[in-house]
């Protein structure tokens, strides 16, 4: 657990295989001030959610060992505790998003996406204000 200015850091868990979109994800989301984990496919990322109970998962759609629809049905089953799911993806189908929104997804990107959004729907979320992160970010 890292701590920031006396506050746990809010957990999030990425699950993308593209490892230059993950890291980039990190990077932007670690500077908004949130500690981050990277999982690179969906045997990973289902065992690191059940392992480290984040308080946020971005979870990319297609990917191996799994797609992101079984690792969100995964952690819903056994995780106790409803965590906030937000997809990104390369696809634009519209099936997806209506199975993101039947899964209770709090939002769906298609990559490229908007990184300040991104943020604002995290921050959201997770309860913590947009302009606490923002705030974050010019630091």
């Amino acid at each position: 657990m890292q701590i920031l200015n006396g506050k746990a850091l809010k957990k999030i868990l990425i699950i993308e295989d593209d490892q230059k979109v993950a890291l980039g994800l990190a990077i932007r989301i670690k500077a908004a001030g949130f500690e981050t984990v990277i999982a690179h496919d969906a045997l990973s990322g289902v065992r690191s959610a059940i392992k480290m109970k984040p308080d946020l998962v971005l979870l990319d759609i297609s990917m191996p060992a799994g797609n992101g629809f079984i690792v969100a049905e995964r952690i819903q089953k056994n995780i106790s505790t409803p965590i906030p799911i937000i997809f990104l993806t390369a696809s634009k189908r519209e099936d997806f998003r209506e199975r993101a929104s039947e899964l209770g997804a709090v939002a769906f990107f298609e990559k490229p996406y908007d990184a300040q959004e991104l943020l604002a729907v995290i921050s959201e979320a997770l309860g913590v204000g947009i302009d606490e992160t923002v705030n974050r970010l010019k630091r």
